[in-house]
């Protein structure tokens, strides 16, 4: 510490007075960063400075004759916050003549925020003031250390004590959140009072430094009287021949907790391992058996001396391991099923779900877990387990599809019931010339249609035989013909004929036309709303029946698995009336054949389709003794032929 030059350097009676500093002291301050001056204060207690060194405008920015004072006395460079301090640390030194301890901080011209330390000592003037001659050290670059290392302390979620001559001299805030005590009272408090149960006083620093450059846990005490788990390291430090020790620690009550869950879990399951029904097997990646549960003992029939260390492919021979890969991907397993090779020579079924894990992070070493299940029994019940799923699965779907089409009916009819209404108004009471009259009677058609469509759903659903008679389906191809052509995006060309002028067939209109309306819709939705669509009603004879049927089943039949000929159940001998239903669009594979009339398969995305359609389709055609096929294949488009016996009978509906 600097202290200010001699009163005797100055006589007592001249304030004014040039420096009492020797020009090579003020050299040398001036390298160190230091400012020197002169404070008077006179008899009634006004403060001035009235000499300050040259450097003044170097460290602060302003120049000594505009060092402003206050009412108070504080110079206007010193920060707002410590100007009492400052004033009043002043006037105690004039009340005492005691020195000046300066400490303060100053704001430089730039705004720049700097720390100032020195120390004056008063001495009386002749006329009844006080002068101080002194110097400010720049104390700025250890301070903003020490601001920053209190800053890390605080912050730091370790506790930190510094202890000397047994007691606490210094905390963190850690310390304090974690014992519940304020700094304050933790300063001077013997460090042995915050264990549990308190130690003797004979426990003092040095049983703490025994412990220097390692770990000791111990039970600590809060201020509440709570104890916890603490675990501290202890370093010694040594300054100005005093020991002090530096202790760092944290409270792991959380760690031990998760310990004692762990160990519990590990016996959880180490009791599972040995309860469950499955065997259970760790493997290293050469296959060698590490661990075995007692399942595993039974389904291979041998003791535990046996298994241990021998390889699962004894049992296993045609095992193949998943490729080893470090880091395993989480959660990835594979599932064989295979016929083992066991002592008794027994045939069985075991099904394994392998899963490859880490054993060592830090080596990358890897095992292999297997679940091995003995499924003999399932798989002798396999057929007609699945026969019975798929009869109970067949029968929930077609009933739920029964609640459902109960629904939609109630619904759709309430929307048709105006629309209808409406359409039958318009066509009895304006006058409409014959073109528009034509479309009139197409929308009440297909609200019709449309209202028996429902029906028909719902009583397919039921399995209620839908009535039936005796139509003439020309009328009916005709209406939906119209009804395509005006519903249907004009991107889509329809291509329409028929080679007959009567066509009678036990049938129903509106089934019909919702045979028709299915077909069409799934025509558009695989031409992607182009392209075009063909529309054919035929009056078929046995010959030509017959060749339509040999062209159906040879197409069928060049897949790799027997098909059974749709066409096959129709009387050959009978004329039947063909609805023919194609397409230009890209056509079906041989596998989307042989289900798309399976109930809910649809090939649409989620949420485009029920699967409900065809197979609808198929169950209307059959009520009526008819039968369904399918021609197509990939890039060639599809064609759907809709076959119905033919009636020769004069006084047919000629339905809508």
């Amino acid at each position: 510490m600097i202290v200010a030059g001699s009163a005797a350097a100055v006589p007592a009676d001249d304030v004014d007075a040039p420096s009492p500093f020797p020009p090579v002291s003020l050299d040398l301050l001036a390298d160190l960063g230091g400012i020197a001056w002169r404070r008077h204060m006179t008899a009634d207690g006004i403060v001035s400075y009235p000499w300050m060194s040259a450097n003044t405008a170097g460290i602060l920015g302003y120049p000594p004759d505009q060092m402003a004072v206050n009412a108070k006395g504080a110079l206007s460079i010193v920060h707002w916050a410590d100007r009492d301090a400052h004033v009043a640390a002043i006037r105690a030194s004039a009340a005492a003549m005691e020195p000046c301890a300066e400490q303060f901080r100053a704001i430089t011209a730039a705004g720049e925020t700097r720390w100032f330390q020195g120390t004056s000592r008063p001495r009386r003037l002749a006329g009844g003031g006080i002068a101080w001659d002194g110097l400010w050290l720049d104390n700025t670059p250890r301070m903003r250390a020490e601001v920053q290392l209190q800053m890390l302390m605080d912050h730091a979620e370790d506790c930190i004590f510094i202890l000397g001559e047994d007691r606490i001299t210094w905390s963190n805030a850690a310390a304090e959140r974690n014992f519940g005590y304020l700094a304050e009272e933790l300063t001077g408090r013997p460090f042995n009072e915050l264990i549990d149960p308190p130690r003797q006083p004979g426990f003092d620093d040095a049983d703490l430094a025994a412990n220097h450059g390692g770990n000791a846990e111990i039970t600590a005490r809060r201020r509440d009287g709570t104890s916890f788990p603490f675990e501290m390291t202890v370093s010694e430090v040594r300054s100005d021949g005093k020991l002090s020790l530096i202790v760092i620690g944290r409270d792991i009550t959380l760690r031990r907790t998760a310990e004692k869950r762990l160990e519990e879990s590990e016996k959880r399951l180490r009791v599972a391992f040995a309860a469950a029904s499955l065997g259970i097997v760790v493997v290293a990646p050469d296959g060698t058996i590490q661990f075995y549960n007692p399942a595993f003992e039974t389904m291979a029939g041998s003791d535990y001396d046996t298994l241990l260390g021998v390889s699962l492919f004894r049992f296993v021979p045609n095992l193949v391991m998943p490729p080893l890969s470090a880091p395993p991907p989480l959660g990835l397993s594979c599932c064989v099923v295979c016929h083992p090779n066991l002592p008794d020579g027994a045939e069985r079924h075991w099904r394994l779900t392998i899963t490859q894990f880490s054993t060592d992070l830090d080596t990358d070493s890897h095992s292999v877990l297997c679940f091995i299940e003995d499924i003999t029994e399932a798989t002798q019940a396999t057929r007609e387990r699945r026969q019975l799923e798929s009869m109970l699965h067949e029968g929930q779907k077609l009933e739920a599809l029964g609640r459902l089409a109960g629904g939609i009916a109630h619904e759709l009819n309430n929307m048709l019931g105006p629309i209808l209404m409406g359409a039958e108004m318009v066509a009895r009471s304006v006058a409409l010339d014959r073109k528009n009259a034509e479309r009139v009677q197409r929308i009440i058609d297909a609200a019709k249609n449309s209202r028996d469509i429902v029906r028909n759903v719902l009583a397919y659903c039921r399995k209620e035989q839908k009535e039936a008679g005796a139509i003439d389906l020309v009328p009916v191809f005709e209406s939906f013909v119209g009804l395509a052509t005006s519903t249907l995006p004009p991107t889509i060309r329809i291509q329409h004929g028929r080679n007959v002028d009567r066509a009678v067939a036990v049938a129903n209109a509106g089934q019909i036309q919702q045979v028709l309306l299915n077909l069409a819709n799934n025509a558009r939705d695989a031409m992607d709303g182009a392209g075009t669509l063909v529309l054919a009603l035929n009056q078929l004879s046995p010959l030509e029946l017959a060749a339509l049927s040999r062209q159906i089943h040879s197409v069928a039949a060049s897949g790799d698995e027997a098909v059974v000929n749709p066409l096959a159940i129709l009387d050959p001998d009978r004329e039947h009336v063909e609805i023919k239903v194609g397409d230009t669009g890209s056509g079906m594979s041989r596998s989307v054949i042989a289900k798309i009339f399976d109930p809910f398969f649809t090939t649409k995305p989620v949420g485009q389709g029920t699967g409900l359609g065809l197979s609808v389709v198929q169950g209307i055609v059959a009520n009526m003794g008819g039968a369904i096929a399918v021609d197509s294949a990939i890039g060639a488009g599809t064609t759907f032929h809709v076959i119905l016996p033919l009636l020769h009978q004069e006084g047919a509906e000629t339905g809508p």
